[in-house]
């Protein structure tokens, strides 16, 4: 059996199902992109968006009980709050990279507006996951 990596996403529930539609499609392009570029080296897993502190500890207990796991990687989608990763982050036993981006790299200045930063404020929810 191949080597595992999961890839766990930050979010809220409190942005509507279309928000968290766009956050679980970008989750599972990026997943895409790393099995593709780590294929024949290690599987990624994509575990359900953390929308909730329980989702979390449920997510880091599969991570850390998976014999066939090497790591978790992280990445806040949208403004979330890291207080709910906290416990969740308690329980984990695997070696964890997070990754400090956004989804969309460019930002439309001309247009941007609430809806879009909700839906791209990792900055936020990154800084605030560091200091955990």
């Amino acid at each position: 059996m191949m080597e595992k990596l999961y890839f766990v996403v930050g979010s809220q529930d409190l942005y509507g199902d279309e928000c968290l539609k766009q956050v679980a499609d970008d989750s599972k392009e990026m997943a895409e992109f790393l099995n593709e570029k780590l294929k024949g080296i290690v599987e990624v897993e994509l575990l359900p968006t953390v929308e909730t502190s329980e989702i979390c500890i449920n997510n880091l207990r599969k991570v850390s009980n998976d014999d066939d796991c090497v790591g978790v990687i992280t990445w806040m989608h949208t403004f979330s709050p890291a207080k709910m990763w906290i416990k969740g982050l308690q329980e984990l036993r695997k070696p964890l990279l997070h990754l400090h981006t956004q989804a969309n790299e460019k930002l439309p200045y001309d247009s941007i507006d609430m809806d879009f930063m909700n839906l791209n404020q990792a900055a936020h929810g990154d800084r605030e996951y560091a200091s955990f």
